[in-house]
């Protein structure tokens, strides 16, 4: 997409240039209105104060998934790979804009978890993570932009295992502090207006960084009531910590 948007940008006459544009948007069924090449320069060359805003102020809702690759001992016992992989929510609001910069703070929740055996015995992991976001954003083009975002987030693992000769499974339960840092870009699938003609846009984006994620102990107890008469000893599997280089891509829309 922005290989097409930066040739398209460099034509020499702007009738060839919307008809090409508006040719490529119908095959592709995806852009709603070609971009002109007016639409396509940078924030604040011919543009009045009052078209900026639209562009870079906005809520925004995202759905995607990331994957974490966990390379902590203690992950082991709950996945035969390295990966955590979960599905995300987020939703954001821009509260400051100066040019091409602006800053959104944000909230994000990521679900997920991983199986697998122990042992010969079956164990699960879920995770929950709730985060506030401080994302900057620098809109290199009316069509995309880039960005770097710092998130510290509470994170919730709930780690079981079931043993058939025991009284219930064993489980161990804890909240603990988590801290991403990454970077990445979106762009605009459509439409591609600089005009509050469309006020609704949707995005495509990818993020790249590093998640903190301090450990926690798996000391696992049997899940029984306080006053349930049988007793089992508990599991102790050591510590795991849910850290580790992370990928996220995710679709979004603005309004």
């Amino acid at each position: 997409m922005r290989g097409r948007f930066g040739s398209l940008h460099g034509s020499m006459s702007r009738q060839p240039l919307r008809l090409a544009a508006l040719f490529a948007g119908a095959l592709l069924g995806v852009l709603s209105v070609a971009p002109t090449a007016r639409a396509q320069e940078p924030y604040g060359a011919g543009e009045s104060e009052a078209v900026q805003p639209i562009r870079n102020r906005f809520w925004q809702g995202q759905v995607g998934l990331r994957s974490t690759f966990v390379t902590d001992p203690g992950f082991d016992p709950f996945a035969n790979d390295n990966l955590l992989t979960t599905f995300s929510l987020g939703v954001s609001r821009t509260v400051f804009q100066q040019d091409a910069f602006s800053l959104a703070p944000g909230l994000f929740w990521d679900y997920g978890g991983r199986s697998a055996t122990a042992r010969g015995q079956a164990t699960s992991l879920a995770t929950h993570r709730l985060g506030l976001a401080l994302e900057g954003r620098y809109h290199f083009a009316p069509w995309g932009y880039g960005l770097v975002r710092v998130t510290p987030a509470a994170l919730h693992q709930s780690a079981e295992l079931k043993d058939p000769l025991a009284a219930a499974p064993f489980v161990s339960r804890a909240w603990t502090f988590a801290l991403d840092a990454s970077a990445g870009a979106a762009f605009l699938i459509g439409p591609h207006t600089s005009t509050s003609a469309a006020p609704v846009r949707w995005w495509l984006a990818t993020e790249g960084g590093y998640g903190y994620a301090s450990a926690t102990s798996l000391l696992m107890r049997p899940d029984l009531d306080s006053d349930d008469p049988r007793r089992t000893g508990n599991l102790d599997l050591g510590r795991v910590a849910l850290g580790g280089p992370f990928f996220r891509i995710y679709g979004s829309m603005t309004f």
